[in-house]
């Protein structure tokens, strides 16, 4: 028993006459007769009746005609939904980002809907380690970290999306943040994302004061960004942030991109070499027009 003999007999029996059915199949009314002929041979039994009446069907096949249109309607649901998954408009996404993607991410997911609806996105907050930790033990699929890569990292492929400077982050108000430098900042109380949440952030931000002869004095540590922009808005200290959209529209603040060398930062999409998840390619080729 073949699909295509199951289809054949579905549609004879809409029609109940072997040469429209065969128009509608695109097939020649002695090649129809010899499926029928074939499906009937392999259940061992008539399905259907010739008589001067025309055909219709037997009481076997009357009764197995409501499964067999089952069975088609399953295998053409199938096919379509393979073709979609093949296609990456279908499937399984798994994206990790952190606070140097914070804008980009959220705006490549509503673009992808846009384009993939059947695309199952999850998202997870990460640092860079964790991503590429998951996606090393292939618990994500693409992930936005810093750049470069580690060493430890050659199973993983990188596409640079974004970079800028860190930002030295105080309160808007009359105290211009143009006058504000970290080389007059070692007394200065500091909001930190924790390391636990963003660890190369805070060893760079410390690394950065390092160069400017202080350690920061930290008065408090949070794990979102949007949090340790609230508390310098509240003046409870100054904060070290990439400098984002995100943080640049925040009210309430003002940012002083960071001239030196060593407060640039880069960050890109990390899959694994070789991936060939559909979904993953549609993404990335999202990913790629946005970027231009």
């Amino acid at each position: 028993m073949r699909i295509e003999e199951l289809r054949a007999f579905v549609i004879l029996a809409g029609h109940l006459h072997f040469g429209r059915a065969a128009q509608v199949l695109h097939v020649s009314q002695p090649a129809l007769t010899k499926q029928i002929r074939r499906l009937e041979e392999s259940l061992g039994g008539r399905l259907l009746e010739r008589g001067r009446h025309g055909t219709k069907l037997s009481a076997f096949g009357t009764r197995f005609l409501a499964q067999a249109k089952d069975v088609v309607e399953a295998f053409d649901r199938l096919g379509v939904a393979a073709r979609k998954a093949a296609a990456g408009q279908a499937g399984q996404l798994r994206i990790g980002f952190g606070s140097y993607t914070l804008e980009l991410v959220p705006r490549l997911v509503v673009k992808l809907r846009s384009v993939a609806p059947g695309v199952e996105i999850s998202l997870r907050d990460m640092s860079t380690s964790e991503q590429i930790a998951a996606l090393q033990a292939e618990q994500l699929d693409v992930g936005f970290t810093r750049l470069p890569l580690p060493a430890s990292a050659r199973d993983l492929t990188a596409m640079p999306v974004v970079s800028g400077q860190l930002a030295l982050v105080c309160p808007a108000g009359p105290v211009s943040a143009a006058r504000v430098s970290l080389d007059n900042c070692s007394d200065q109380p500091f909001v930190m994302l924790s390391k636990q949440r963003s660890p190369g952030l805070y060893d760079k931000i410390l690394a950065l004061c390092a160069g400017h002869g202080f350690h920061p004095r930290i008065v408090q540590e949070v794990s979102e960004l949007a949090t340790a922009l609230a508390l310098v808005r509240s003046g409870m200290g100054l904060c070290i942030v990439p400098g984002s959209h995100t943080a640049r529209r925040f009210p309430g603040v003002k940012l002083q991109p960071l001239p030196e060398k060593a407060a640039a930062w880069a960050a890109g999409a990390v899959w694994r070499r070789g991936d060939s998840n559909p979904a993953l390619k549609r993404f990335l080729g999202v990913l790629r027009n946005e970027i231009g």
